[in-house]
């Protein structure tokens, strides 16, 4: 599958054939030597690179191997959407970043801050701490909902479509980073037609993750706007595998997705602001599911803040949101002055 990189580095400096393991390479202007894979998937690779000049310095390197123009699409929506949240604390810098032309194909280096863990591998691990108390499943929840929020901001709004435990990283400075950006889309619509029915049905099957996809992404039948809504019902899955270590649905259940079949554990027992707000995200409609800037969740929010005196939303970012909900306090607050 994978093409040697000799235009990038001498000879004598290859790694094993089709991969890029101890090879020194320039991505923008920054050299690193390549050390080991870390992740692949279907046409792309991730590995542990080090600063040429600096090696106590880590980056992880994300190679992708373009061989059409949607995938060549996909990676330079990639890197765009990356370009356009740099500085976010709740994101994955990119750090730099190349696309070469191959001959026959393209291949796209980008280069990004290294996290040791992902959220997946601490959830794994949890069997002997036990599950997470409510103030650890907000913090959590805050970060990658700070991240969602930065993205569906945009304008138009930014779908990530694979959010899921996996793409949580833990970063050096302690917070959780959302990263891999190859599956997002600001295509928002019906697809009414059967020719881009099948086109979108077989995006879906490509680029998103089944136990994290959205009932209306599994039935483009139901004739309902896909669009960034599918990342509140992904938010719930995610908060419900933070809470309780476990798929809502099962592994890749869709005709329990499609039914909205699930059930919140008896244990262990969280208030019931975390329990009324993965209710919320996990409705079947997408019309029914709160916007992450509307209200409903920002009420939500507050609830969730009130039940452990934290914010879910960090106080020092995103400040439209945070005036809301301190809006949304003041209303509480003087609602109880009144009764």
């Amino acid at each position: 599958m994978w093409r040697p990189f000799r235009q990038l580095m001498p000879k004598e400096h290859s790694g094993p054939s089709g991969g890029l393991e101890g090879r020194t390479i320039d991505v923008g202007n920054v050299k690193v030597h390549v050390r080991e894979a870390i992740a692949e998937g279907g046409f792309s690779c991730v590995y542990l690179a080090r600063d040429l000049t600096n090696p106590a310095k880590k980056y992880a390197l994300k190679h992708v191997i373009a061989q059409d123009k949607e995938s060549l699409d996909l990676v330079q929506k990639e890197i765009t959407v990356m370009r356009a949240l740099k500085g976010h604390p709740n994101v994955v810098t990119l750090v730099a970043h190349a696309i070469m032309d191959m001959g026959r194909g393209r291949e796209a280096l980008l280069l990004m801050e290294f996290c040791e863990r992902s959220l997946v591998s601490a959830l794994d691990t949890r069997g002997t701490a036990g599950f997470y108390d409510e103030e650890q499943v907000a913090l959590i929840f805050r970060d990658v909902c700070n991240a969602v929020f930065a993205m569906h901001c945009q304008t138009p709004p930014v779908a990530h479509r694979d959010l899921k435990a996996e793409n949580v990283l833990l970063g050096a400075d302690g917070a959780w980073k959302l990263c891999d950006f190859g599956s997002v889309s600001t295509n928002h619509k019906c697809f009414d037609k059967p020719e881009e029915r099948g086109i979108e049905e077989d995006v879906i099957r490509k680029h998103t993750t089944p136990a994290y996809r959205a009932p209306e992404m599994w039935d483009l039948y139901r004739r309902e706007v896909i669009s960034e809504k599918v990342d509140i019902w992904a938010l719930g899955c995610l908060m419900y595998r933070i809470c309780y270590l476990k798929s809502a649905f099962g592994l890749e259940s869709k005709l329990q997705i499609l039914n909205g079949n699930y059930r919140i554990p008896e244990l262990p027992k969280y208030c019931s602001s975390i329990t009324s707000l993965i209710e919320e995200m996990l409705q079947s409609s997408p019309d029914a599911r709160p916007d992450i800037t509307q209200y409903g969740f920002v009420l939500m929010s507050y609830f969730l803040w009130s039940c452990k005196r934290i914010y879910l939303m960090d106080p020092h970012l995103d400040q439209h949101l945070n005036c809301k909900l301190l809006r949304m306090k003041d209303l509480l607050h003087h609602g109880q002055e009144t009764m």
